[in-house]
């Protein structure tokens, strides 16, 4: 099966560190170990190694945008019909068996390239980017995105969507909920076995010398000023508690001013971005994990990082979860704390420092419900079956429209 990858999000460069390009990467590897030919064509490619699959240059994809000044359908197929597009892209009707996008604002390149290649289309939805962008940045030309958005929602042939939330705001944009597919972020379950069963710790620490880690990129939605704030509520108890915070991003700078205004810089390590590589590594040298998001009105994340930390074997300290929130019970297999409750967020980690049976316990038991539904293996494994479905589909439909 052959595949063309799609990713023209100016934001996520294939060679980067945060959440996106980790999945972009991961999802790519994960189709070509099971024997999928992924061509990628990226908007920002990086420099070369990372990717698993054959990189193409992503100039063309400034070109396949939607814009101010006619309906988004028509231009789809106006560019998809433009007598000088077969010059830049390197395919012919039949070269490719699936085009496969991640969503981005603007881009239309999926949809042109799946009319212009006769291929059907799958689109990766992982958040809802006209509303993130609306409020949390800036968003020109807010109505032509929405256009874009639902355009999309009903042109392409199955939406993969790593939420409920995201799969239900999706289809009543496409007006049904066939094709809607929920896929949330799986994770390499291999690259954290040696973590989750080592012993948890440089030295084995005992209660009182724990080490609590949030790995991630710094945005406003992660909550790490909260954590900051119950981590220096926790010192008041714990003295030789350190906290990590592994990561980068536009909250960083503010972050570390907070940490200097707690008056408990010397307990807490800012990393910086660190390679994909790197963490799991860095999560068995860790004793607790945290993922402290704010009070949202719909969580409509599939949080790379609580994967991650569940299949490390780590204890989490977690308060919204998405999809997961029926797995990672209170005192079972997390502790959950509400979010935006600093207090409540700094007595869950007391209450781990303390507990070294506890955080055993947690431990193993997150790492079970990585491996019963959250593992990439399977994942792709229903991924590369929905691909071959919509080939066949798509193959069935030429042959009954043949003379």
């Amino acid at each position: 099966m052959k595949v063309l990858y799609i990713c023209a999000d100016a934001g996520i460069p294939l060679d980067g560190t945060k959440g996106a390009s980790v999945h972009v990467r991961q999802t790519i590897a994960a189709l070509t170990r099971c024997g999928v030919d992924v061509t990628v064509l990226a908007l920002r490619p990086g420099v070369p190694g990372p990717i698993a699959g054959r990189v193409i240059s992503g100039a063309l994809l400034g070109r396949l945008q939607g814009r101010a000044g006619g309906r988004v359908a028509a231009q789809a197929t106006a560019l998809a019909s433009a007598p000088d597009l077969d010059a830049q892209v390197p395919f012919s009707p039949g070269d490719v068996d699936a085009i496969y996008e991640r969503y981005s604002l603007w881009s239309l390149a999926g949809a042109v390239l799946a009319e212009r290649l006769s291929a059907p289309l799958v689109l990766e939805v992982n958040a809802p980017l006209v509303e993130e962008q609306s409020r949390y940045r800036q968003l020109d030309l807010v109505g032509v995105a929405v256009e874009i958005e639902e355009f999309l929602a009903r042109r392409a042939d199955a939406l993969l969507c790593v939420s409920s939330t995201l799969r239900e705001r999706f289809a009543r944009l496409r007006a049904s909920r066939e094709g809607v597919h929920l896929f949330p972020n799986a994770v390499d379950l291999d690259r954290f076995r040696e973590a989750a069963v080592s012993p948890r710790g440089a030295g084995g620490r005992e209660s009182g010398d724990a080490v609590i880690m949030f790995t991630g990129s710094f945005k406003p939605w992660h909550g790490v000023r909260d954590l900051l704030q119950a981590f220096a509520l926790l010192l008041d108890h714990q003295k030789r508690t350190r906290l990590i915070l592994v990561g980068d991003g536009p909250e960083r700078e503010s972050l570390m001013r907070c940490a200097a205004e707690l008056r408990i810089e010397s307990n807490v390590t800012f990393t910086g971005a660190v390679s994909h590589e790197e963490i799991p590594a860095l999560l068995a040298s860790a004793d607790i994990a945290v993922a402290p998001y704010l009070p949202l009105n719909d969580f409509y994340f599939s949080p790379l990082k609580l994967g991650e930390y569940l299949a490390a074997g780590l204890p989490v300290v977690v308060t919204a979860c998405g999809d997961l929130d029926p797995l990672l019970r209170d005192g079972v297999s997390s502790l959950r704390v509400p979010p935006g409750d600093i207090p409540a967020l700094a007595r869950a980690l007391h209450r781990l420092t303390e507990d070294v049976d506890l955080r055993r316990c947690l431990g193993r038991a997150g790492r079970r419900i990585a491996e019963e539904h959250l593992s990439l293996e399977a994942a792709t494994a229903r991924l590369v079956r929905l691909l071959e479905s919509l080939r066949e589909a798509g193959s069935a439909d030429r042959r009954s429209a043949a003379p």
